[in-house]
Order: structure tokens, then sequence, then C-alpha cells
């Protein structure tokens, strides 16, 4: 739907967004959210409008059987940068009454994932998507007679039997994959789909998620593996490269029975014949385990993130209960076939260590001369309400990134109230010396490499924590990714300083 740049296109807007909330089957709370996102979303264009626009605002409305996408394009002029978000200090104390705040909190309610982007000559982009209510595990436990009990932390192993590794495409499969996480992990999961069957399936069918499940003798599901394509750090790419490997479980009473790397092997083939260029894991730092799983299939550490998951998460026999903080996680990358040689533009500062990290991985690497940059710059901000965090892609470095970049953080900081950003800057950019040094003079420091990220390219990942961290808590297995905590340390403190 097209729309006049007038305050009499507030209600028709909202309307619109109302009545596609309504057909997606949303109750009337989360319906007026919806409505109100929208319109604040058309009275931010007015208010960037000149007085004598006549570009039109394109409204467009997608339902799918996951999810309800709302998009918002104009040709204005791009947001212009606020001032500085608040920092956590300072907002744990003042009540968020102003329109900043109201604005914060109204995209929290609203939306699962909220974009910003900034398209140069094209315009402007807000996205926002909003997952469809639909039945849970838990809500749906009438299917099945079993009890949902939590899986007990010391189990008598099953009987020694043949086990199955196939496609999850079986229409029970998706119930039992729902079943076996939340008996392993309650609700703490970092991935809502799991607790989804009927979600976990469209993903699937959609080709977004590829799940591997491991069977017992008596076809019960046992185990799960999947490859997620399009997740964090890829968000706005439109070709992907690298798939994440994650979602892993497997039912206490059939572990050491190599069932896990039974799965693997099984995505490893699966992501090979999608001619993807490699794989990644981010496994927490709470506890060694998920590390070496991702050193046992050949992975190598490139990226630590810092404060990536809400600090909900509980992990069985851990040795003692302590207070939750956001979790840490390493990026693990895994080459699918022998990497070609990169030709990277680093800034000066971060040169030893991408080097250190590219030997590390197996991928050939060499430095060469950054130029200019011209033009305007081209990003995507994300917010994720599951995760509580912002991702930055610069999609391109333009003259005028600076400004670019305080705009994307501002957006994120202060409208969805995140305090965990994420960056990514293509390495291949001859921008990237001038993003990073504009993002370090807004608190962004050094996270690590991300190979292959974006439509192929390797990008430099740059990250900003406004939240306390414990780093004594962080446990790491190699040697290497010892080193590249203390890099990032001492660059935190250099960027604050």
């Amino acid at each position: 739907m097209e729309l006049p740049p007038m305050l009499e296109a507030l209600p028709v807007a909202r309307g619109f967004a109302g009545e596609l909330a309504a057909l997606a089957g949303f109750d009337s709370r989360r319906t007026n959210a919806i409505e109100v996102a929208v319109e604040e979303g058309v009275a931010g264009v007015l208010e960037r409008a000149a007085p004598d626009s006549i570009e039109p605002l394109a409204l467009v409305g997608e339902l799918t059987p996951l999810t309800l996408t709302l998009t918002l394009d104009d040709r204005e002029a791009p947001p212009t940068p606020q001032a500085d978000p608040p920092s956590r200090a300072v907002l744990d104390r003042v009540d968020e009454i102003d329109l900043d705040g109201l604005q914060r909190q109204m995209i929290r309610a609203a939306a699962d994932v909220a974009q910003w982007q900034s398209r140069g000559r094209e315009g402007n982009r807000l996205r926002l998507v909003f997952n469809r209510p639909e039945a849970d595990i838990v809500a749906r436990a009438d299917l099945d007679a079993r009890p949902l009990e939590p899986f007990a932390e010391s189990v008598a192993r099953a009987p020694e039997q043949t086990y199955t590794v196939r496609r999850a495409a079986r229409d029970g499969d998706w119930y039992q994959v729902s079943r076996l996480v939340y008996r392993a992990y309650g609700y703490t999961h970092p991935s809502d789909d799991l607790y989804y069957p009927d979600r976990l399936c469209e993903l699937n069918r959609a080709g977004r998620l590829i799940s591997v499940v491991a069977t017992d003798a008596a076809d019960t599901v046992v185990g799960h593996y999947a490859l997620e394509l399009g997740g964090l750090g890829q968000l706005g790419a439109s070709r992907l490269a690298v798939a994440e490997t994650g979602m892993a479980v497997v039912d206490p009473a059939h572990r050491g029975r190599r069932l896990m790397e039974r799965m693997r092997e099984r995505l490893e083939a699966l992501a090979r014949e999608r001619g993807l260029s490699g794989l990644f894991g981010q496994p927490v730092t709470t506890h060694p385990f998920s590390q070496k799983v991702n050193e046992r299939f050949g992975a190598h550490v490139c990226a630590l993130s810092l404060a990536f998951l809400a600090g909900n998460l509980r992990f069985r026999a851990m040795a003692e209960e302590r207070p939750a903080q956001r979790e840490s996680c390493l990026l693990y990358f895994k080459p699918l076939a022998p990497p070609p040689e990169r030709l990277i533009l680093p800034p000066t500062h971060h040169r030893e260590i991408l080097l250190e990290t590219y030997a590390e991985s197996g991928i050939p690497a060499r430095l060469g001369e950054p130029g200019g940059s011209a033009g305007a710059s081209r990003f995507d901000a994300h917010y994720l309400s599951a995760l509580d965090l912002g991702m930055i892609r610069l999609e391109r470095v333009g003259d005028d990134v600076a400004e670019a970049l305080r705009a994307a953080r501002n957006e994120l900081c202060r409208r969805a109230g995140a305090r965990v950003l994420y960056l990514t800057v293509r390495l291949s950019d001859h921008g990237c010396a001038a993003a990073v040094a504009a993002a370090e003079r807004l608190g962004f420091f050094y996270g690590g490499l991300a190979p292959c990220f974006d439509e192929g390219e390797d990008v430099l990942r740059l990250q900003y924590v406004d939240t306390a961290l414990d780093l004594d808590r962080v446990e790491l297995v190699a040697p290497f990714a010892r080193r590249l905590l203390d890099y990032v340390e001492r660059d935190r403190r250099r960027v604050e300083r």
C-alpha cells in the first residue's frame, strides 16, 4: 500500500497493520502493540520529510505460516544521529517515560526482529517481524501421555541397539525434537524455535533450517542437530556461503554411542551438497564441553562474542550456581573445501591478530593497501528480541560512515534498548579502516574474524558491550581462544580510554 507523506496517513497505516495482525491470529493486546509500532514508524518518516515532499511511503505486509512482516520504505532524508544513548547505569535509575523510552518499549513489546536499513539512493527501510502465535511443546503436551519432566542428571544407559541417522521429515519428528530439547534444557535453550514443533517443521520446509535426527530401535527421536541458514551475522546478506551448526542435543540414556558424530557427518555432507563454503559454531564459554565438540570436528576459533546470550542459561552438572550474567560465546569456523587466498585491507592495529587468526584457521591471507571511500554508506541494523541484542552489517563503507554508524547504533540503543551490539565490515572493503576508526569512537572494540559471513566475503567483527561482565567466568579450551580473550580485553580497555 502506498501512502502520502501526510498526518492523515497514520490511521490508515494503523488500520492496515491491525487487520493483518487479526488475520495472523494475534490477540487484541499484541494487535494493539503492532498497530502502535507501525504508527510510530510512519510518524518517524513524517518527521524527516520535507514540508513539500510528495514522495509516497510504501507499506508492505507479508503473512507466512511463521510470521507477519511489515515493511515501511521511504525516500526521505536518512535518520540523523540523535544524542548518544544514556549508559546502563543511568537507565537503571531513570523512569523511562520520555518519547525514546516509549519507542523502546514499543519495539521490545511488539517486534521479534526490528530492522533499520539505509539503502543509499534507494532510501530507507524499517522492517518489523512478528512471530505468529502458536502452541509450544508444553501447551501441546496432551498429544503425548509420556511426562515432560527433565532428564535425570544420572541416568542408566539404554541397551545397545541399532540407531538410524536421517533428515527430520516425518510429522511426528518435530514434536519429539521439541520434547527432547525441553527435557534437556527446560526453557533455557537460546533458540526459541526448538520449542515450537510447527515452527520447526515450517523452517525446514522453507529451507532456513536443515534438521537431522538420530532414532533408536523403536524409531524414537533421541538426538537432533541442525544447520541454520541466515543466522546472526548474515542478516541482510542475499547470498549465503556458510551455515551455523547448532541445536544439538542427545538423550542422556543414549550418549556415548557416537550419535553426535554421526549427525555431524550427515550435516557436513548436506552442507557440501548445497555448495556451502564452511560451517561455524558458537559454543558458550560457561563450560568447555561444547567447545570440545567444535574442536573434535576440526573447527578453529575465529572470534569471541562477549555478552552474546541473555543470562538465563542453566547447564546440567554445573559445579555451582552463580548469579546470571549474559553468556559469552566463541565463534568457530571450519572450511568445507581448501579456501582460496584472501586479500584483506584491515586497520593497521588489528593486522597482526587477524593474520594469526587466518593462520590458525588454515586460510591463506595477504595484506593490501586500503584506498579511499566515497558515496553513501549502506547498512542494516537489526534488533533481535530473543537475544536482546543488535547487529549492524555494513554492506558498503562510504564517506559518511561515521554519521551512518552513529545513527545505526543510536537506533538500536535508544529505540530498541539494546546494550550489546555487533558490527561487521568486509575486510575487502577499501573503507574498512575508516569504518573501524569511526566505530571505535562510538565504543566498539575488537571481536574477531568471521570468514565468508557476508555473501562469501570475510568480515571483521567489532562489539559494543554496555553491561556488567565478569570475564573470570569465561572458560576456554583452545590456547588461541585464550590469546583472543586477552587481545579483546586489551582492545576494550584501549577503546574506553
